[in-house]
């Protein structure tokens, strides 16, 4: 059934707190336009719509192409000849995510009818209704939405009704001027879209990056930059950080059902409202009467009657009742108490939680749909801004397997768009439906917006990694850093080592020739030394040139020596490390030869490439 002219003039009536009695209502509208006092003393002119809602959800509008059209232009002209503001005001109760909130449409008379294709209250051409976004559902105080006409729509909640319209002054719309200031009660103003994927946010970084190089580069240091650059100095809402491992899967990924603790059913009461009343009812310390006289101004509304059947379910005790103006009610209570007495042994009467804990099952979701969802939400306003996961060891996890389907979406178009959609789960769809508003066949095919970007670093030397297939590799922007790449700052940053700290190394010079030692043995570039391999507040001082030795001796012999041990060099030990001759196959001999002799430990080559500075060990030189 239609939704009627005079239930929404009964709903906005209710949002409004007043009856028709109150209102002043203007002549030749039908009811539907009136003067309304505003708490600060001015008055405003209000012209009611019943906003159509297709049950199918394929169309919702203000209907102002044939209904009330000449009624609305003689509310329009009232306000001009008054000098007062004017709001075309849009409700519809019955439909659930619009109940409890007005949408003021916010928009020139001129304009609506040049829309609308109307002219003095008649069709005068092809026109349009003026349509509120299908995906679009309320859930903020007061949010201003853009249609696909360009047109202003503002959602109120009720309770922000009166202050929007004593704040708002649109009077600027009487000539088509500037849209007048709500940014005090508006954040991001929702815009419908033709593609909602696509918003036009334009960056200079790659939407799909991956970092890679050697240990030590700065890969993480150089993505953590660009982010900064990218989302703002501060920002930490706006991007995600996870790191894959062996055991890293799709459901963490993207999401799935988790067992998660939640009240116990049999003892949950869903409204604060209701937690209330139960708590008077339950206080054994109060009175029947007390118990009631707490209660009176809550139900005194709709609900007085019910009140002594209530207290009856809790209490054998008698006490007096009143009627909605305050007064003593002439009758006794004593029937609609007993109604509740006689009732109580059928009723699960609630009592408040102790605290007792159920398991429930919830989708849940991963980083990559987490950020996915900002990211779609923000392309639906007017203030279009980057969000960014970022993928730390990206090889260290089956890509594969922990991408699945989303593979498909990371081939992106000119516009950066992907390029083909994906169908979405059940469970996805719901939650889109959910956090995004709309109906879940809204979300039948999902892409990836304009403005989400993927950044991962990756080192394929390391060990425990798996192989990335082609496929997946031409879907991402590589970038290389070398293993000499960014190391200005370690420039002329030296430390002293041996154990009379007569050899000046410098880090930078020390690695290079380690990596050049690495070289001439065949081992890759990718398991060399990078500038930070040691930790960059480690070998770049915060005041002067100077390494701090003991944590740089105790980082080198856990983190280097280790690497080139185990890893990097385990075929070239006694060649590597031949200043340790017969203990240069066990490495807590080498560490120990390293506190004793510094560079001596390695091959005679690395000890000329290094340029060691011999220096004389005397206390008073080194303070």
């Amino acid at each position: 059934m239609a939704y009627t002219t005079n239930q929404a003039i009964e709903t906005l009536n209710g949002y409004l707190g007043i009856n028709n009695g109150e209102k002043e209502i203007i002549e030749n509208t039908k009811n539907r336009g009136f003067v309304f006092s505003l708490p600060n003393g001015e008055k405003a002119v209000i012209f009611v719509y019943p906003l159509v809602h297709k049950q199918d959800n394929t169309k919702n509008y203000f209907d102002t192409r044939d209904s009330g059209a000449y009624e609305r232009g003689v509310t329009w002209n009232y306000a001009i000849d008054n000098n007062l503001k004017y709001f075309c005001i849009g409700v519809n109760d019955t439909v659930d995510k619009y109940d409890g909130y007005a949408f003021s449409l916010e928009c020139n008379e001129s304009d609506i009818e040049k829309i609308s294709g109307t002219i003095n209250g008649s069709r005068n051409g092809p026109g349009n209704q003026i349509i509120i976004p299908n995906d679009y559902a309320p859930s903020k105080q007061v949010e201003r939405i853009v249609n696909k006409l360009g047109i202003y729509i503002t959602a109120v909640h009720k309770d922000n009704l009166i202050d929007y319209l004593t704040f708002y002054d649109n009077r600027p719309y009487m000539e088509n001027a500037v849209l007048a200031n709500l940014d005090e009660l508006v954040d991001d103003t929702y815009v419908e879209r033709e593609d909602p994927f696509k918003t036009g946010y334009e960056s200079s970084f790659s939407r799909n990056r991956i970092l890679f190089g050697a240990p030590g580069t700065g890969k993480s240091f150089s993505i953590n930059r660009d982010r900064i650059e990218l989302l703002g100095e501060g920002n930490e809402d706006d991007y995600e950080r996870v790191t894959f491992h062996p055991d890293y899967s799709y459901a963490n990924f993207v999401g799935t059902y988790k067992p998660v603790m939640v009240d116990d059913s049999a003892e949950t009461i869903s409204l604060a409202t209701e937690k209330e009343v139960l708590a008077v009812l339950t206080d054994e310390s109060k009175s029947a009467q007390e118990k009631y006289d707490l209660l009176y101004d809550r139900f005194k509304g709709d609900g007085l009657t019910r009140l002594p059947l209530l207290l009856g379910l809790y209490t054998d005790e008698s006490f007096k009742t009143r009627k909605a103006d305050g007064s003593d009610a002439a009758g006794d209570n004593s029937v609609e108490r007993n109604h509740g007495k006689a009732i109580r042994s059928y009723v699960n009467l609630s009592k408040p939680s102790k605290g007792k804990k159920d398991i429930s099952y919830e989708y849940v979701l991963g980083p990559f749909m987490r950020m996915y969802i900002k990211a779609l939400k923000n392309s639906r306003t007017d203030n279009v801004k980057p969000f960014l996961l970022i993928i730390e060891e990206i090889n260290r996890a089956n890509v594969a397997a922990v991408f699945g389907d989303i593979f498909q979406l990371l081939d992106r178009g000119d516009d950066f768009v992907s390029e083909y959609p994906i169908q979405a789960t059940e469970d996805v769809k719901k939650y889109l439906a959910r956090e995004l508003g709309g109906d879940p066949s809204d979300y039948n095919k999902i892409k990836i917006p304009d403005n989400m970007f993927i950044w991962a670093t990756m080192n394929s030397a390391d060990q425990g990694v798996f192989p990335m297939d082609t496929a997946f590799k031409r879907r991402w922007d590589f970038t290389y850093l070398g293993i000499d790449d960014n190391d200005q700052d370690l420039q002329g940053k030296y430390v002293y080592l041996a154990d009379d700290k007569s050899q000046k190394v410098e880090w930078n010079k020390l690695r290079k020739a380690i990596n050049n030692f690495l070289a001439k043995e065949k081992i890759n570039e990718d398991k060399q030394l990078g500038p930070y391999f040691i930790s960059r507040s480690i070998v770049v001082p915060k005041t002067g040139a100077e390494i701090d030795r003991d944590r740089f001796i105790s980082t080198f012999k856990n983190k280097v020596i280790m690497y080139l041990f185990e890893d990097a060099a385990k075929q070239k030990r006694a060649r590597l490390f031949e200043g340790c001759f017969q203990n240069n196959s066990r490495y807590s001999e080498i560490c120990r030869e390293f506190e004793a002799k510094g560079v001596g430990i390695f091959n005679h080559d690395i000890q000329l490439d290094c340029e060691v500075e011999d220096v004389k060990s005397n206390d008073e030189s080194q303070e």
